[in-house]
């Protein structure tokens, strides 16, 4: 059993070769990944875009709520109740 090189060895003693590819072929799988690449940040751009300006309008959207709950909240400026208390004194 020849395992000159343990990495392309199997446990039958056969070796895997990898045959240098022409240059037409190395080419071609250059141009499909760069395609691919290309490809992936035309969506991924705009993607990211669409996601950081949501949660920024998400943000804004729940600011705004809030201060508008925080306006009717006991004692907030729209309350609607006067907070005076009477103190009765038996003097």
């Amino acid at each position: 059993m020849n395992t000159t090189n343990p990495q392309n060895a199997f446990a039958n003693g056969r070796t895997v070769r990898i045959k240098a590819s022409n240059p037409i072929a190395q080419i071609l799988s250059l141009l499909i990944l760069l395609t691919i690449i290309v490809i992936g940040f035309i969506i991924f751009i705009p993607l990211a875009i669409i996601v950081i300006v949501l949660t920024l309008v998400l943000f804004v959207y729940f600011k705004i709520k809030r201060a508008f709950a925080n306006t009717r909240a006991p004692n907030g400026p729209l309350d609607g109740r006067r907070n005076v208390r009477v103190v009765e004194r038996d003097d």
